[in-house]
């Protein structure tokens, strides 16, 4: 599933991003293989090539669905 991001998401918020900012706009794929229990109670494994490795975990408030 294809999702934009909604707002700006730095390392400020998320500390595991490192250097790696996503802007308001950027497209990262929703990422349905296992995450070993990595992923948070607000966030969602996303990845940046659909069904790949490496996952990353993001806001689930910072995300919406443009292609289900």
């Amino acid at each position: 599933m294809k999702l934009k991001v909604t707002r700006d998401i730095t390392s400020d918020e998320c500390p595991w991003l490192g250097e790696r900012t996503f802007a308001a706009g950027d497209i990262v794929f929703s990422f349905h293989k296992a995450t070993y229990g990595a992923i948070g109670p607000y966030g969602r494994a996303v990845s940046l090539v659909d069904g790949e490795h490496p996952f990353i975990e993001l806001p689930r408030d910072a995300l919406e669905v443009v292609q289900p």
